[in-house]
């Protein structure tokens, strides 16, 4: 016994016996692990190129699952499971929360489950190791689009005198010329490329161009570069423009946000056209040095004996730029508040009591605050629904007959102190008189949809508040409470007042006139907001988780 204790031959065998059961685990973690791994990833492959081609047409996602699946030569048998849904590409919400299943959409999410056999494992009874890789894909979507575009019947003069001042040049462009630049659109990133050369940048990307500091005159040269080749005839007058206006520096990242394009040196020709005339007025403000301007326009106005404006433009809000190219509902986008006061004087009249060659003064004054709009939804599941969903919410707005201090326009801090105002003004009798109209609380959010057709045509919708008015002028003239003061005489009031009011009445529409010249200039209306989709790419489909 001591003999055989003491012997060692044959040791190795009983520690390779004891040994081979871990020896053929280790084998089974690396060899079967290792060769499960390796088709995991080709199965991850699978199920990328899978997601790609069920999300080029979601609506047979389960079909060109299955079959990129089928042509990939997978030697097993793999369970695939295509889902239809809408992908949120928003960094705040998590990433296995993007995706939501709703059986259409333009995003589609692929489940791949199947087996790798084992070597090893299957001594332990273990013949196969369970896979399952996803993938999620969805079409690039991206559209633009604007709100404020209230560009009818405009008024040569008047939009020359409110140019001229915004700039303190003197620009002189004729009615058809802003009739024309009212009625072209320009490709916004064609505009930006143009930049690029007429300012001389070194800039690579959008982004970069729209950080420049360029000048007046060389924002207006690319709009006429990119207007040439299309209206030739609108590109000359933005030159003509440009030559009047001279300097005066901007960076045009306050007014347009690229989206994801802001990234790139070239391409989105087609996705986003903006209004020229629209672009040029928002340009123009924005280099302004005072954004408060007085207008002195004589008896230009037919049925006015002298009228004198002062326009006020506010600051748009932080992150609102007035034209945006985006795939979500961010940044909210704003029109400018303005503020404009219209300082009447009718042609004399005779009135009961006090006789002929008596003027009537009206000032006018509207507050117009800011509209805006938002992106809630790009349709790009099929060609028949192609289209984009906008949310608008019209401007609140306040209008009165009323008298106040210009010089506190364009403090938009503080509200705008109103007083009585004297409408007529004579050594005996003096007539007085007040009008006010308010939108009222905050109005809903309004839904839009247009449809590929609306988008290619630039079609504009318009969303009006519930208590929007149509004639500013009219409707005050009507709801005005007039008082008269009398020194001396024996003057029937009754008729008095009652004249004063038809005189009201019957310079009303040359006002309002004046008033939709004034705010189509600024690219808004009272009570109202125009809104357009300015283009949309449904483009091929990328992973996106």
């Amino acid at each position: 016994m001591r003999h055989f204790v003491s012997d060692r031959r044959g040791g190795v065998s009983i520690l390779f016996a004891a040994g081979l059961p871990m020896m053929l685990g280790l084998a089974a973690f690396a060899v079967d692990l290792g060769s499960a791994s390796l088709e995991s990833r080709k199965l991850q492959g699978i199920a990328d190129a899978a997601a790609l081609a069920a999300a080029g047409d979601p609506g047979h996602a389960q079909q060109l699952a299955q079959a990129a699946v089928d042509a990939s030569g997978w030697p097993r048998a793999i369970t695939v499971t295509a889902t239809a849904g809408s992908y949120a590409r928003d960094l705040n919400v998590p990433m296995d929360r993007r995706f939501t299943s709703s059986g259409s959409g333009d995003a589609v999410r692929v489940s791949l489950q199947t087996a790798s056999p084992t070597f090893f494992a299957r001594i332990f009874g273990q013949q196969s190791i369970a896979l399952s890789r996803h993938a999620t894909a969805a079409r690039e979507r991206m559209a633009g689009f604007s709100i404020g575009s209230r560009l009818a019947a405009l008024n040569g003069g008047l939009v020359n005198a409110y140019l001229s001042a915004l700039t303190g040049s003197s620009v002189s462009l004729t009615v058809m010329d802003y009739n024309g630049l009212a009625g072209a659109d320009v490709d916004l990133f064609g505009f930006l490329s143009a930049l690029r050369t007429t300012a001389h940048l070194d800039a690579v990307t959008f982004n970069d161009v729209l950080n420049a500091q360029v000048t007046r005159s060389q924002a207006l040269e690319a709009l006429a570069a990119a207007l040439d080749a299309s209206n030739p005839t609108q590109a000359a007058a933005m030159r003509k423009m440009a030559a009047e206006v001279g300097g005066g520096n901007l960076s045009l990242a306050a007014l347009i946000d690229p989206g994801a394009l802001g990234t790139q040196a070239s391409g989105g020709t087609g996705i986003a056209r903006v209004n020229t005339l629209a672009m040029v007025t928002a340009m123009l403000q924005l280099a302004a040095p005072s954004r408060q301007v007085s207008l002195d326009l004589g008896a230009g106005i037919a049925g006015l004996a002298s009228t004198r404006v002062t326009i006020a433009i506010g600051e748009r809000p932080a992150n609102s730029p007035w034209v945006t190219v985006t795939d979500n509902g961010e940044p909210i986008i704003r029109t400018a508040q303005a503020r404009i006061y219209a300082d009447t004087q009718l042609a004399n009249v005779s009135l009961p009591g006090i006789g002929t060659l008596v003027g009537i003064r009206l000032p006018l004054y509207v507050e117009l605050a800011s509209a805006q709009a938002r992106l809630t939804g790009i349709d790009c599941s099929t060609a028949a629904s192609r289209g984009v969903t906008i949310e608008a919410q019209p401007g609140l707005g306040t209008a009165a007959i009323a008298s106040l201090d210009p010089s506190k326009l364009g403090d938009f801090s503080n509200a705008m102190t109103l007083s009585d105002a004297r409408l007529v003004d004579t050594l005996l009798v003096d007539v007085d008189g007040r009008a006010d109209i308010d939108l009222g609380s905050a109005e809903a959010w309004q839904s839009l949809n247009f449809d590929q057709a609306a988008i290619t045509n630039g079609t504009i919708q318009t969303v009006s508040s519930g208590s929007a008015v149509t004639g500013i002028a009219q409707s005050l003239a009507t709801k005005t409470s007039l008082s008269v003061k009398v020194i001396g005489l024996p003057i029937p009031l009754d008729p008095l007042v009652k004249a004063v009011g038809s005189q009201l009445a019957l310079a009303a529409p040359a006002i309002d006139g004046l008033l939709d010249v004034a705010t189509g200039t600024l690219g808004v209306h009272y009570g109202q907001a125009d809104v357009r989709v300015t283009g949309m790419r449904c483009g091929t489909a990328a992973l996106v988780a």
